[in-house]
């Protein structure tokens, strides 16, 4: 008789603890929440297209003689006018993530803390610690430095400026007139070139100097007589600028969109100023990929979803910039928002695995279990 009932205890305490791991285990698949849901909200990344552009900007400054160049020199065409030139010298695109305004979750129950997350917000992994670093920061500016200031002409002239004393006048000096000074500046440039070729072919038969003082002799005739006619000429100084430029296509594709404007006389512009061409960006979306994500993407779970866990996969693209009907630079890469949305499996959040994901896309990197 007491080894029935002892039976029967035992019996009946088995059957607790089975009822009781399965009600724990329902728990766990439902997540049954009393009181206040509570949860930890996060974001799915978009990816952003910036465009890097180096271009130089040739300031032309006019010389004090430009209008004599023809008549002493016979240099045609010298402008008259300084001006400056820009040229697009290179082109670069990368792509950055950002949280995506309307893909914004609640993760809730026992996964609600398990998540990580980017300093933005962005879903990072699940019972694994982010290794995720933020982009830098970066800055287009569009102010130019004075070129002006930079590009000097020097007085160079080894004549005075005075014409020679006329006894029959009460002022003795006279300032020479702007055609004679360039006259007597092109006499100079004459005589530096005779200079460097009697050097050169040793016209007066004379012991030359040992070869590196020889070869600075030459070296500055040729500086001043270069210097002597960038002042018929004129001279030019090169800058380079940098700028970069964000767009974040939607989830479609994109064509015709400016990114910014440029001109051949001021260069690098933002997009508002109209007084640039513009120049724009097609984002090309891969409609099969798309569709066949969405058509596998679904699940047949009734719990999918239910702990507010989604993740993305990634569609690609072909990115061009476009200056008119010329193509400047160009790639493919992979958009968040041209792919797919899709629930995190239940049951890999029971805290028995470890989830990571690609930020810039959303897209899973790895499952591990958790040893």
């Amino acid at each position: 008789m007491k080894l029935s009932i002892l039976t029967l205890v035992l019996t009946l305490c088995a059957v607790s603890i089975a009822t009781a791991q399965k009600d724990d285990k329902r728990r766990s698949a439902s997540e049954v929440v009393t009181g206040p849901v509570e949860g930890v909200v996060y974001s799915l990344p978009q990816t952003g297209i910036r465009v890097y552009v180096k271009a130089t900007r040739e300031r032309y400054v006019h010389g004090p003689f430009s209008s004599y160049a023809q008549k002493m020199l016979g240099i045609d065409n010298v402008p008259s006018v300084d001006a400056d030139r820009w040229n697009i010298d290179e082109m670069k695109i990368e792509v950055f993530s950002e949280p995506d305004p309307e893909q914004v979750y609640k993760a809730l129950g026992q996964a609600a803390h398990l998540v990580s997350l980017t300093e933005s917000g962005i879903l990072a992994g699940i019972n694994t610690a982010s290794e995720n670093k933020e982009p830098s920061i970066q800055t287009s500016s569009f102010l130019m430095k004075n070129s002006d200031k930079q590009v000097k002409f020097n007085d160079l002239s080894i004549w005075s400026f005075y014409s020679p004393i006329d006894s029959t006048k009460r002022i003795k000096m006279v300032s020479k007139s702007q055609e004679q000074k360039a006259a007597e500046a092109a006499e100079t440039i004459f005589n530096l070139r005779n200079s460097r070729f009697s050097l050169l072919t040793n016209a007066n038969d004379e012991p030359l100097p040992d070869g590196k003082s020889f070869e600075v002799m030459a070296e500055e005739l040729g500086k001043m007589e270069e210097n002597y006619v960038a002042l018929f000429v004129g001279k030019s100084t090169k800058q380079s600028h940098d700028f970069s430029f964000d767009f974040v296509p939607g989830q479609k594709t994109v064509k015709g969109e400016v990114v910014f404007r440029f001109s051949d006389d001021r260069g690098v512009l933002p997009k508002s100023d109209l007084s640039g061409r513009p120049i724009v960006i097609d984002v090309i979306k891969a409609e099969n990929l798309a569709a066949k994500q969405s058509s596998l993407s679904t699940s047949e779970n009734p719990n999918a979803g239910k702990s507010g866990l989604y993740y993305r996969m990634p569609g690609m693209s072909e990115i061009r910039i476009m200056d008119g009907g010329i193509q400047l630079a160009g790639t493919r890469a992979p958009i968040a928002q041209f792919g797919t949305i899709a629930p995190i499996p239940e049951d890999l959040l029971d805290g028995e695995y470890k989830l990571q994901f690609f930020p810039n896309t959303g897209a899973v990197k790895s499952i591990t279990e958790n040893k």
